[in-house]
């Protein structure tokens, strides 16, 4: 299952390990280095597997609520947009 993070991206919901609101993280002094890959207008960073920082405009509460979907249904719905 896939969950969309939001600029037509989509990371696998079994890779996440956390998705984080940026202002959290900018108020951490252990979490510095994952603000490296950050833009001004990130809003969440997720973290994966792998130690992967992927940034994301979309705010971590709605990707958070988000339903994982198959990634057949994404394909399906980027087409029709």
């Amino acid at each position: 299952m896939h969950i969309h993070i939001g600029n037509k991206n989509i990371v696998s919901d079994k890779k996440i390990i956390g998705i984080f609101n940026i202002e959290t993280l900018e108020k951490s002094d252990l979490n510095e280095d994952y603000l490296d890959e950050s833009k001004e207008d990130t809003k969440c960073i997720i973290i994966d597997e792998d130690d992967e920082v992927i940034i994301s405009k979309i705010s971590s509460y709605t990707i958070i609520k988000r339903e994982a979907v198959e990634i057949t249904d994404c394909l399906y719905l980027r087409g029709k947009n």
